[in-house]
């Protein structure tokens, strides 16, 4: 099987990837909040509200039924049954049939009423219901004119979001109640015409009047201030439904009570209820159209957003999460190779330049055996290579042995002038000019010391020759300063094993130099800084972090 390859890691692929696996699995959490909304939706707006209008309808068809043709009773059944017949049909895309005899009513038709006591019997409840709806354009002119919502934008609007929970707190259009001040009745048809009529927006109160040309044939009525009369505007919404639309009857039992029977069944009502053991009253009965069951984007738009926007976020915030800890460890991982593959090729790089040297001496060491100033002069230069590549190799076995961090530090008193001037012994060419009192310091003196000497042995290797190195002591640290022709655009780099100031493989030692000193004055507790500006380098030892 071929081993994948270790390439660099891109935080862009591994968040995507996440953040779509994130999405999947927040996605079925958002599935069952939408799923619950539904049902709450639902149950809040549609199935206790409907159910309990369907219950009145019922109970006023079958009151209508009992009641005397042309009495009180009758007229007062009848006109209830209509207003709660447009009550019911605004609150849910539902439609309904009453048959009571051989009177049909039906949700169809837009409409608007108002109630009003009888004078002769005040518990008497009467129910006035508009001519015709064009009577009411002079209000819709008047709102149009002024900006401000009619009645039927409203109750759109408001079955469009009002059902969703998050619409108490949106700010829905103006519209206040409309009320009459006056009113042409006609208490047979139990029909009016309206007069003047008041709307209130926005605690301000708009007088418009709507009486038509011909009033003939209607009472006039004026309303005092205690007794105004509220328009119940009725809008059907569900205007797609009929008839057709019908699922179940509910029909009266002989004897009283009722039941529920399907489309279907009601065809075939009388033998069923034979079979039942039952029979049917057929004096009156009630068809209800199922429950319109729009989806949940529906009838809760900014809930259901909410809850599609939180998934988002939510699955973005987590990928977030979970992409940059695999994004770090894999870079890390990244990392480590890439060090070990420059690190292997700087070493073989190094390594190779003395053995090739050495080689080739020893292949004329060979041929020059008759010659002992060749001789001679060829050993040196072997030997010289040799004790190149073992500082070589020392200086890697220190840095690995510092990376590790297992190195026993044995604390002493150690005076840092008096160390550095027993390290420059083994720079003699090397021109120093030393600044400061001298300090002394707790610490390792061995680990401190490896440090002065790649230090020094940096000056030696990269300063100007023939400059002086400046060595400036003080309380806090330890500053070194030579000439260099060289430049450095990220000297921090310099602390990096095996990277060289000049750039060069070839050039004396193996660029662990810097590294060794930053690792051991690390362990130790202190910091090294490096600057460099325009002819100068600088390193600067802190004796605390």
């Amino acid at each position: 099987m071929r081993k994948k390859a270790i390439t660099k890691p891109v935080f862009g692929k591994i968040f995507i990837v996440r953040f779509l696996i994130w999405v999947v699995i927040f996605s079925v959490v958002a599935g069952y909040a939408l799923s619950d909304l539904y049902s709450y939706v639902l149950k809040r707006e549609i199935y206790e509200p409907t159910n309990g209008y369907r219950a009145k309808i019922v109970d006023y068809a079958e009151k209508l039924s009992k009641a005397e043709p042309g009495s009180d009773e009758y007229d007062s059944c009848l006109n209830v049954l209509k207003a709660e017949i447009v009550i019911y049909q605004m609150v849910g895309y539902n439609y309904a049939e009453v048959q009571v005899g051989d009177l049909k009513l039906a949700t169809d038709e837009d409409t608007v009423f108002f109630h009003n006591y009888r004078e002769d019997r005040s518990d008497t409840l009467e129910f006035f219901f508009i001519e015709d709806l064009s009577y009411l354009q002079p209000l819709h002119d008047f709102l149009k004119k002024n900006n401000l919502m009619e009645e039927r934008r409203y109750t759109d609007f408001w079955y469009r979001y009002g059902r969703d929970p998050l619409s108490e707190d949106l700010n829905f259009p103006d519209y206040g109640p409309t009320w009459m001040n006056s009113a042409y009745i006609n208490r047979e048809k139990h029909t009016f015409l309206p007069g003047v009529v008041v709307v209130a927006v926005k605690d301000k109160e708009y007088e418009v009047d709507c009486t038509p040309a011909d009033t003939k044939g209607f009472e006039y009525v004026e309303f005092g201030p205690d007794n105004t009369r509220g328009l119940m505007e009725a809008y059907r919404v569900a205007t797609d439904l009929s008839s057709k639309d019908i699922s179940y009857h509910t029909v009266s039992l002989v004897g009283g009570g009722s039941t529920s029977f399907n489309k279907e069944q009601f065809e075939h009502v009388s033998d069923i209820a034979k079979e039942c053991g039952f029979e049917i009253d057929n004096s009156w009965h009630v068809g209800f159209s199922d429950y319109r069951r729009e989806n949940v984007f529906i009838i809760a738009p900014f809930s259901s957003a909410l809850i599609i926007l939180v998934d988002i976020v939510a699955a973005a915030i987590v990928a977030l999460v979970f992409a940059d800890i695999k994004y770090h460890r894999e870079k890390t991982v990244w990392e480590i190779f890439e060090y070990r593959v420059k690190t292997t090729e700087a070493m073989a790089h190094d390594l190779k330049t003395p053995l090739s040297t050495m080689m080739f001496y020893l292949e004329n060491l060979e041929e020059s055996s008759e010659d002992p100033e060749k001789v001679r002069e060829y050993t040196k230069t072997l030997n010289d290579k040799v004790v190149t590549m073992d500082r070589m190799i020392g200086d890697i076995l220190s840095f690995s042995k510092g990376e590790t961090g297992k190195v026993e530090l044995n604390k002493e008193e150690v005076r840092v002038k008096e160390l550095i001037s027993e390290s420059l012994k083994e720079f003699p060419k090397m021109k120093t000019e030393i600044k400061g009192d001298d300090v002394t310091l707790k610490t390792d003196k061995k680990v401190f010391s490896q440090v002065i000497m790649n230090l020094l042995s940096n000056c030696d290797i990269y300063g100007k020759k023939g400059s002086v190195v400046d060595i400036s002591i003080a309380p806090d640290a330890l500053t070194i300063t030579n000439k260099t022709d060289n430049k450095y655009d990220d000297v921090e780099s310099l602390k990096k094993p095996f990277v060289k100031g000049d750039d060069s493989r070839g050039s004396k030692g193996a660029g662990l130099g810097l590294a060794i000193a930053d690792n051991n004055l690390s362990m130790l507790g202190y910091k090294l800084e490096l600057s460099s500006d325009s002819d100068e380098f600088s390193v600067k030892v802190y004796f605390k972090k």
